[in-house]
């Protein structure tokens, strides 16, 4: 998948890149991990895992996301529909 232009076969490339340029702030890493003295909810959310691996705003992306936590689940669904939505039907 590419953005600007869109292209590539990924199920919702548009919402995708929307995703990825609303989460991209200057001076911040948008695929940062969670900070590790980050207190966090003891929710799991599931085993899924992903890997997003590339070039970002002309950075080198290798991010692992995981369901483990709620600070974890909260990291994953800011990126949806880059990643699945895996959040409960409401």
């Amino acid at each position: 998948m590419s953005c600007h232009p869109t292209a590539g076969n990924h199920p919702d490339a548009a919402g995708a890149c929307r995703t990825l340029d609303a989460n991209t702030q200057w001076g911040r890493d948008t695929f940062a991990p969670v900070a590790p003295d980050s207190v966090c909810t003891l929710v799991y959310g599931g085993p899924a895992t992903a890997r997003v691996t590339g070039t970002w705003a002309g950075r080198p992306v290798d991010a692992a996301y995981d369901r483990a936590n709620g600070c974890e689940i909260g990291r994953w669904d800011r990126m949806v529909p880059l990643l699945p939505d895996l959040a409960p039907p409401a």
